[in-house]
């Protein structure tokens, strides 16, 4: 075997290493400060594509741990809480709520293609029973630091009918949008606050210096993650917490996503 053969495989070896057993354990925060006036002071954490395994137990304990820990004013889940497309797979629903329930903050969530793959009116029943507001092409207004805010949720893209106009009816600003999917970041016409969305994973599987190899999107690599500014709203898109298609994250690591609402020319570059 000569020598470049085996650096080769070295080197195979420490990425299948580092993508199956590193990447996907390697829970970090991403820091964003986001202008706006109305919602000055506000902060808000942002967790999505839990894609939660039979005995995530402990996986799912660090990121409620690690959540709390932001001190969060209000908490958006983006969806994707099954694995795969079916139940069979997926950690009992009723314990994946009980302990979302713990986080320690008012807690809104939309559902993902993979819950209605598996079974979205359960998921939607068991997460509503254990105190998380679930919406569906519908708004909620709620207080926040004595100043009101509505929360609007979308519908899946993939396996739902998103209904932008219902869902804006009779809101106001501030408004922060919560869609699975950022595709529909361009339907969007109304001013908001904020747009969170999940689904791509960040492409998941990233070889160094090049762009994500897949992402779920029809705006490609553009829509990975990070912040979308190319419209009169912002969108922050969250590379998510769990894994699907393979169980594996490399250059693309997990993340609990912060958001700090700041007074206009205030903001602080992106942080992680």
């Amino acid at each position: 075997m000569t020598k470049q053969m085996m650096v080769l495989i070295a080197i195979i070896i420490y990425v299948l290493f580092r993508s199956v057993f590193v990447e996907p354990n390697s829970l970090e925060v991403t820091n964003y400060e986001i202008e706006d006036n109305l919602l000055q002071g506000v902060r808000i954490v942002f967790l999505s594509d839990f894609h939660l395994k039979k005995h995530d137990y402990k996986r799912l304990d660090n990121i409620v741990m690690l959540t709390n820990k932001q001190k969060p004013d209000l908490v958006f889940l983006g969806g994707d809480f099954a694995n795969g497309h079916n139940m069979k797979n997926t950690m009992d629903i009723n314990i994946a709520a009980q302990k979302l329930n713990l986080i320690n903050a008012p807690t809104y969530a939309v559902l993902g293609n993979h819950d209605w793959w598996s079974n979205g009116n359960e998921i939607t029943s068991v997460l509503k029973k254990n105190g998380i507001n679930v919406l569906a092409n519908s708004a909620v207004r709620t207080i926040v630091k004595r100043r009101y805010l509505d929360i609007i949720g979308l519908e899946d893209l993939t396996t739902r009918q998103p209904n932008i106009e219902r869902a804006f009816m009779g809101t106001r600003k501030p408004r922060i949008v919560l869609t699975h999917n950022p595709d529909l970041y361009y339907d969007i016409m109304e001013e908001v606050s904020l747009i969170l969305a999940g689904h791509t994973h960040g492409g998941q599987f990233i070889i160094p210096f090049t762009p994500p190899l897949f992402v779920p999107s029809k705006f490609g690599s553009e829509f990975a993650s990070g912040l979308i500014s190319n419209t009169h709203n912002k969108m922050i898109i969250t590379r998510g917490l769990g894994m699907s298609v393979l169980p594996v994250r490399l250059n693309c690591k997990p993340e609990v996503v912060v958001v700090d609402f700041v007074k206009k020319g205030t903001a602080k570059k992106q942080t992680r």
